[in-house]
């Protein structure tokens, strides 16, 4: 049985020398020790791993294949020893200097926006720059520290943290549904005002599934309009029905403002998962002022997110 636990990290940095030397004497004058003692270091790792790590010849030792499998392996278990040891280090430090956050429009405004005085004040020697648009920005171009998406993730050179899945609920006001009476399928929907919106991409399509049959269509709307805030503001005005994520209209059903309509249906207008995600460009671990924020932002949402619409309870 490998007694993987008496490794340690030094005899690993002293594995990983002989190896880039290709000399045992050298890498022993270097590092201050008897051959010998690094002769033991090897035949203990060797012991330890129940293989054979090196070849030795009177000129040069050369790593089996083995050894090159392990070699690659303790770099990568040091370096995420540096980097574990990077990040405590700068949690001793007191986040400072520019932040830029990137985020869509409305998110940022409902979301963002309220809390950014309060970021401020717990860390007053951080500088933040706020910037809210409906555009795909590339971070690494645009200077962005911080990014808030909407999407599936795919994009692998971005690292961050799921804020939560998105969800979608089709609503109308207790008015309107009272005026207009309340649709119980999307066939139905085709008969009442709805609101749709129109982004870069064109008219929000709707999707409906309920079991295993599932339907999607272009909403024949009565107010059509790329500003989400606008088709939200119709809405609460008894406007009509809109299809939008609960980071929008959560809030409002669980205060009633909104009724949740089609509850047997699962309603989305993207085929794929939709998720809300922070966002950052560069290596695995974040700076300490991007992670500071991300820190921040979530505690702020919470887990489930507080716009996370709760249905009531059916009667029993």
């Amino acid at each position: 049985m490998k007694k993987l636990s008496q490794i340690s990290a030094r005899s690993m940095q002293l594995f990983l020398a002989i190896v880039r030397e290709g000399n045992l004497s050298e890498v022993a004058r270097n590092e201050g020790l008897a051959a010998s003692s690094l002769s033991r270091v090897v035949q203990q790792l060797e012991q330890a791993l129940e293989t054979q790590l090196l070849y030795r010849n009177t000129r040069a030792v050369i790593a089996t294949e083995a050894g090159h499998i392990y070699a690659d392996t303790f770099r990568a278990m040091l370096q995420q020893l540096a980097d574990a040891q990077t990040q405590v280090d700068e949690r001793r430090d007191e986040p400072g200097g520019r932040i830029r956050i990137n985020a869509p429009t409305s998110f940022g405004l409902r979301h963002i926006g309220p809390k950014i005085s309060e970021l401020s004040e717990r860390y007053p020697r951080l500088h933040i720059e706020l910037n809210l648009n409906d555009d795909y920005i590339d971070p690494f171009a645009d200077g962005t520290d911080l990014l808030l998406r909407i999407a599936a993730l795919q994009d692998s050179e971005l690292h961050g943290r799921l804020i939560a899945h998105q969800q979608c609920h089709l609503v109308a006001t207790p008015a309107y549904v009272r005026r207009y009476g309340q649709p119980n399928t999307p066939e139905e929907l085709q008969s009442h005002r709805l609101l749709a919106y129109r982004g870069k991409s064109g008219l929000q399509r709707w999707r409906f599934q309920r079991g295993e049959k599932s339907c999607q269509f272009s909403p024949q709307a009565k107010i059509v309009s790329d500003n989400a805030e606008l088709l939200l503001q119709a809405a609460l005005s008894d406007g009509g029905i809109l299809l939008f994520p609960d980071w929008q209209v959560g809030e409002m059903l669980n205060r009633n403002e909104l009724v949740a309509l089609m509850p047997d249906f699962t309603a989305s207008y993207s085929a794929m998962q939709q998720s809300l995600w922070l966002l950052y460009p560069g290596g695995k671990y974040p700076s300490l002022n991007t992670r500071t924020v991300i820190d921040f932002l979530l505690a702020s949402f919470g887990s489930p997110p507080y716009w996370r619409y709760l249905p009531p309870r059916r009667q029993e």
